[in-house]
């Protein structure tokens, strides 16, 4: 539910680098050959090795290709990575497995002696997870990752995408595991399509016992899906005593209150917009929404009671 920028050309360049040296160059030229059946023919950049697009190519692009598979060529691509007679990862062939599998050594290769899980999650900013933006995702150690990589469009349905980089989602492992291989269609937090700050919103009302239950809303089809399947809602609903805590922080934030505030602190002639600050904390920017538990809810519970 937080957008995820592009990485830059340089990581972009790191990235394919690993999975260049994990992946031989024979296999890259059979798959070259055996995915261009039933990748758009656009697909490819000129100019670049054409492994390299696989690798590196953004997520609008990656979402076209599947798209596409979906729609026109769906049994082509049956053809080439699967095959009924092998006992692997649900019947994928032995070109595919080697892609496939390539993904685990990718993910582990070190640099500087940190995992590419790890530098992943850096170079994205990230220290919560982007799907829930509840559990922390930040590594404990150079080579552990607190963060899991999310094949967005499984490797096990689609293992031509198993190393493309922007398939790769660090997410925490309790989205991951409920996220799955479920066939549905998902929103990624790559996609640039979607508005996340304006359409994803988080609201509440008061039940009739007095408890609070928390409601996260979308016009997006997609989100929605991320939404239910994901569970997010559901695991939202511990967090109504940060809800009670801003109600009775606007509650308290009079004018009585604020002029108790001015006359302790008379010698700063301190601003409103300084004591709103002091008692609910600062606005919550989008980037800050990658480092803080809960920053979206609280940002979007601000705006709905009028404090920010």
């Amino acid at each position: 539910m937080i957008k995820m920028d592009s990485y830059s050309s340089e990581f972009e360049e790191e990235y394919w680098n690993t999975v260049n040296k994990k992946i031989g160059e024979e296999i890259q030229k059979d798959i070259l050959k055996s995915c261009k059946k039933f990748l758009p023919e656009n697909f490819f950049v000129p100019g670049t090795s054409s492994f390299e697009s696989v690798v590196r190519a953004p997520f609008a692009k990656l979402k076209r290709a599947k798209q596409y598979i979906d729609s026109v060529s769906a049994k082509i691509m049956k053809e080439e990575c699967f095959d009924p007679s092998c006992k692997n990862k649900s019947d994928i062939n032995d070109l595919y497995i080697e892609i496939y599998n390539a993904f685990e050594s990718v993910a582990k290769a070190q640099k500087n002696k940190t995992s590419m899980r790890v530098r992943m999650v850096r170079e994205a900013g990230f220290t919560v997870c982007p799907y829930c933006n509840r559990d922390y995702i930040n590594c404990r150690a150079d080579t552990v990752s607190g963060a899991q990589l999310d094949h967005f469009f499984s490797r096990s349905e689609y293992p031509v995408f198993a190393v493309s980089l922007y398939n790769l989602v660090p997410v925490c492992g309790n989205c991951n595991r409920v996220k799955s291989d479920r066939n549905t269609e998902f929103a990624s937090p790559f996609d640039e399509t979607i508005d996340w700050e304006n359409d994803v919103r988080f609201t509440y009302h008061h039940g009739s016992l007095g408890q609070i239950k928390i409601r996260i809303l979308s016009s997006n089809e997609a989100v929605r899906h991320n939404i239910s399947a994901m569970r997010i809602e559901e695991a939202y609903q511990i967090h109504d005593l940060e809800i009670l805590e801003i109600e009775d922080r606007r509650q308290a934030y009079s004018e009585s209150q604020k002029q108790e505030i001015r006359e302790v602190l008379k010698k700063i002639k301190i601003t409103d917009d300084e004591i709103k600050r002091i008692i609910f904390g600062p606005k919550i920017t989008p980037g800050e929404m990658k480092k803080k538990p809960l920053g979206k809810m609280i940002s979007d519970i601000h705006k709905e009671l009028e404090i920010y």
